[in-house]
Parts: C-alpha cells; structure tokens; sequence
C-alpha cells in the first residue's frame, strides 16, 4: 500500500461533523462540477451538439419510427417470406428513401462499393489497361489500348475482340468474363482473343493504370489542320492529359480545334473547373447554389493561372493563365451529362456576344454540333454513414457562367445532327470522317471557317 493512501485515525477520537451535512457537501460539490463541466463542454463543442440534434436525432415529424417497427416486426414473426439480412434491409430502406425522394443520383455504398466509386473517379484502377464495347457476338471489343500499359506492351490492339479470360469466355458471362480482368498487381491473366478473325492467345500482367480519358490527333481537311480532342470523363488524370493534348496540338500549329463529350457522363467538379480554366479567358466559370441554408453557395473562377472555388487555397492550372485563340468545334450527344454539360455550356456562353459584351472580354470562337445533352446541372457529395458505408446525395446546382441551369432540359446545339442507330452503335473512339456525320460536319465547318 502506499503511503499517500494509508488510513489514518487518532485513538478514539469522533469528528465533530454530522454524517448528513458530510453527504449533503459531497452532492453540493458534485452538482457544481457536473454544471460547470456541462456548460463548459456545451460552450466549447456548441455546433457539433447543435448539429447532431438537428441532423441526428430521431424526426417524428419526418418520419414514423414506431409505425416503421411495428411493421417490420409483423413482417418477421408473421410473414410467409424472410426478412434479409440486418445489411440488406438497413440499404433497401435507404435506397426506397433516395428513391421516394427523387434523387436520381443518389446512392448507397458499402465499403467495398465506395472504394471502387472513389478509384474510378481518381482515375485509377489495376488492371491490363482497355476500354471494351460489347460486340454483335458477345465478345469483348477493344476500343482503346491506354498509353503505356500492360496491354499495349503485350501487343493488344484496338480492333481486337476479346473471347475469354482465363478460360472463362464472354459469350457464356460477359460480366464474369469482364470481371475477371481485374485482379491484383504482379498477377498474370490469360487472355484469348480474335484479331481478323484469327484466334490467339497472350499472357498478360496486371498493373496499376492511370484510365487515359484524353485521345487527341490531328485531322488534314481541305486546306485546314485540325486538332481533334476527345474526352471521356472527367477524373482525376483529366486536367494533365487534355493540358499536354491541347499544348500538343498548339505547338503543332493546328488551325482550329474539336472538343468531343460525346457519351461523357462527368465526373469530378473540380477536373472539369481546372480544364475550363485553361480554355477559357479569366473570369467565371460556374455558380455552386446549394439548397441547404447550413452551406455557403460558391463561385469557381479562373484568375491570372488560378483556379479559385469559393473560400479554399486557389489551384495553379498554368504558369501566367492560357486560352484558346483558335475556332473550336464542341460535339454532344444525349449522353453528354453533368460535367460535360458545364464544359459544353461555359465554352457556349463565352462565345455570347451579349455574356462577353457584358464580361468586358472578346467572344470566343466556338459553337456546339450534335443532339440534345442529357440534362443533369446537380452536384452529389458523398458522406460517411457509419459502419463502413456510405451515402452520395444530391445537394446543390452547378450553373454555367450565364447563371442559366439546364438540369432537366439539356444544351441545344447551334446545329443539330443526328446519328442513324448503326453510326451510334460504333464506339467513338473507332469513329472517323466516314462514319461519323457530326464529326465530318464540325470538319467542314472549321475548314470553311479557316480558309473561306
């Protein structure tokens, strides 16, 4: 024992203090510490407190907690059916509450769904590095090799069809077959395949990849040269690869420029701001309106090489700011959305006479061939719920400089073109002049444009 904690008592001697006053002392104490301590902690962590009230605790008048277990319980003890497990429920409910609400973007994740989600936006993924397009045959059609990947040095080509991996082939299961390529790094995977109708068989390793979705090239029409850039979404790789594309096609000297986003779903708000940014003269390039009074509404903006977005540390995009000086050409389709609209749509409004007039800047050059786009002017955040799940919602619009949404209405090009469902059946990445009347078009028009 020590010391400092042994009793101590003083022969017979009795303290001169009542039992009841000692008592009394001891609750008198407690509650003052209790209070002190309370108002303490309610001052310090005020807003965490008040927003877990206001977010967290149960809402009768939103929903019925009591109706809801009663329910649930009849339907476990008295059902012909079983319950699914605690998991599955707990994300059917959630999923009927995205859905009963109208939120069309809205999703639930488990852990392993959201690291996917999160590596697909990053731009990163392991693998052997194509693009597929399921074929008439059920077979596997490379539409892109990426740059540098395990594909490309195996010999891989676009144009190839896969029929099997591994052994397990895509006409029986195209989605076991497609999921098979995926594996982890260092493995080898067995690919067969058909190249001019000609069956062969390559071992190939896996490896992280960098999902190129920049493909650019120059087209020679008539007297012009023009660089032709493809973009399939925007992830986190964007903004290197169109910056190096663009400045290759700038060197080369080409006489105007094609941004294609057709079948480009988005992606990354931020990629899209930074890529915009570098086309674009400085000045505004959307508004973020949230429907929630609890967060701020921001701007994204291009200044002197910066990108800002709303309070946070502006983004060098590039060294003394850049623009295009050239005619451009963009192409959309209905399946050009979100991030791709707002691409499409701010590159429109900064060719608006009365939006440069207005800016105090000279129009850009650029009009937008093609359909109708998709129609999603929203933005989606995605929060941790707990238990290693989580839960993207829809919060706020994005609107292009013109302040104008266009969610549920899509862009109007300057000039419509359709596609016959054959030419809409071909990738784009396989498309060309010949096939492609929205791309031969947006040709026509620039040469014209160039050399009157």
């Amino acid at each position: 024992m020590n010391e400092q904690n042994r009793p101590t008592r003083k022969g017979s001697e009795k303290s001169s203090v009542s039992p009841l006053v000692t008592l009394l002392a001891c609750l008198l104490t407690g509650l003052v510490v209790f209070l002190a301590t309370f108002f303490s902690l309610t001052g310090y962590y005020g807003s965490e407190i008040e927003d877990y009230r206001t977010n967290y605790v149960k809402r009768p008048e939103k929903y019925d907690v009591g109706l809801l277990e009663a329910a649930l319980g009849l339907l476990d003890t008295t059902s012909l059916f079983d319950l699914p497990d605690k998991a599955e429920l707990t994300e059917a409910m959630i999923e009927a509450a995205i859905a009963a609400m109208g939120d069309r973007y809205g999703t639930f994740f488990t852990d392993a769904e959201y690291a996917s989600y999160s590596s697909d936006l990053a731009g990163d993924f392991v693998g052997i590095g194509v693009t597929l397009q399921k074929d008439a045959d059920g077979n596997a059609l490379i539409v892109l090799v990426h740059a540098g990947s395990p594909a490309e040095t195996s010999g891989l080509l676009a144009g190839d069809a896969l029929v099997s991996v591994d052994g397990i082939a895509f006409s029986d299961g195209y989605d076991e077959a497609f999921d098979a390529i995926v594996g982890e790094a260092g493995s080898t995977v067995e690919i067969g395949y058909l190249r001019g109708g000609v069956p062969s068989n390559v071992t190939v390793t896996r490896a992280p990849i960098e999902k190129q979705t920049v493909v650019s090239r120059i087209e020679h029409y008539g007297d012009s040269e023009i660089g032709y850039v493809y973009i399939s979404g925007f992830d986190g790789h964007t903004f290197d690869q169109f910056k190096a594309a663009v400045s290759e096609l700038e060197t080369a000297g080409v006489d105007a420029l094609i941004f294609d986003v057709r079948s480009n779903g988005g992606g990354l708000l931020s990629s899209v701001g930074q890529v915009l940014a570098y086309l674009l003269p400085d000045g505004m390039i959307a508004y973020v309106d949230y429907r929630s009074e609890s967060l701020s509404d921001y701007t994204i903006s291009a200044e002197n090489g910066y990108v800002k977005t709303g309070s946070a540390t502006p983004v060098l995009y590039c060294e003394g700011g850049h623009e295009i000086t050239v005619p451009a050409v963009v192409l959309v389709n209905g399946k050009t959305a979100s991030a791709a609209e707002l691409f499409t749509a701010s590159l429109r409004d900064y060719a608006d006479p009365a939006y440069a007039s207005e800016a105090g800047i000279a129009p850009l050059d650029v009009a937008v061939f093609g359909t109708v786009t998709y129609g999603k002017g929203t933005v989606q955040t995605t929060y941790s719920v707990g238990g290693g799940n989580y839960l993207k919602l829809t919060l706020a619009r994005y609107n292009p400089p013109t302040n104008v949404n266009y969610d549920g209405v899509g862009i109007i090009p300057a000039r419509t073109i359709g596609l016959t469902e054959d030419e809409e059946a071909i990738s784009v990445y396989l498309r060309n002049r010949d096939n492609d009347p929205q791309l031969a078009a947006a040709l026509a028009y620039l040469d014209e444009k160039v050399n009157p």
